[in-house]
């Protein structure tokens, strides 16, 4: 579907969180003209009035991203968000027939990986390490290394995670990936002793999409 022909839509976000899925996937679709990007401030509370004015009338939690389409209810999470965009413009998804692995990745990363990613975030990057937490971390470890080991055999012999081509499951565990490297994750130690995933990375990261999603700020 053309940019043209879509409905009006508004991208409420806010920069390096998950909203960033959706964004890539906007950059990677060529439907920017058809999403208005709105700011979210996040933070410690009490949160900005801009937030609970967002939370009383888009998104209930006052997280971001969400989805405003014209004429029809947000859509209030980055995987439900990223399948939606895939299938409106009817490209970056295989067919109707192909989708188990597809859907099987997008929420496997949407739900489990990212919830670890989440404890371990808040441990190590926000989180004074002599209040660090040692048994949540030892917790979330374990799931998030069980999720990578996961991925990084399916990329044994794939560039994308499905194959060949990038898709809008792409857009979901690439963003672990990409959070996973960053050196207030440990060090990215997450990524360290995986060559497909380390790999898988730096194809994604090349991307022109990519970079002008993560490159985002305030608009």
């Amino acid at each position: 579907m053309a940019a043209g022909t879509l409905p009006k839509m508004k991208l409420w976000y806010c920069p390096m969180l998950r909203s960033t899925r959706c964004i890539w996937l906007v950059k990677e679709l060529g439907i920017e003209e058809a999403v208005e990007y709105k700011y979210v401030p996040i933070g410690p509370p009490p949160p900005a009035s801009e937030r609970e004015e967002y939370r009383k009338v888009v998104h209930p939690h006052g997280t971001v991203p969400a989805l405003e389409v014209e004429g029809r209810p947000p859509v209030l999470e980055s995987a439900a968000i990223c399948m939606y965009l895939a299938d409106l413009c009817g490209r970056l998804a295989p067919e109707p027939k192909d989708r188990a692995e597809y859907y099987n990745w997008i929420l496997y990363c949407s739900s489990r990986l990212d919830e670890a990613m989440t404890a371990l975030a808040l441990q190590w990057m926000f989180t004074p390490k002599d209040q660090q937490k040692q048994e949540v971390i030892t917790k979330y470890l374990s799931v998030a290394n069980i999720c990578l080991d996961n991925a990084e055999r399916a990329l044994e012999d794939r560039q994308f995670i499905l194959g060949p081509e990038l898709t809008a499951a792409d857009c979901v565990l690439g963003y672990n990936v990409v959070w996973a490297s960053v050196p207030h994750m440990n060090g990215g130690q997450l990524l360290k002793g995986r060559p497909n995933l380390t790999a898988y990375l730096g194809r994604i990261q090349a991307r022109p999409a990519l970079k002008e999603a993560l490159a985002i700020e305030k608009l």
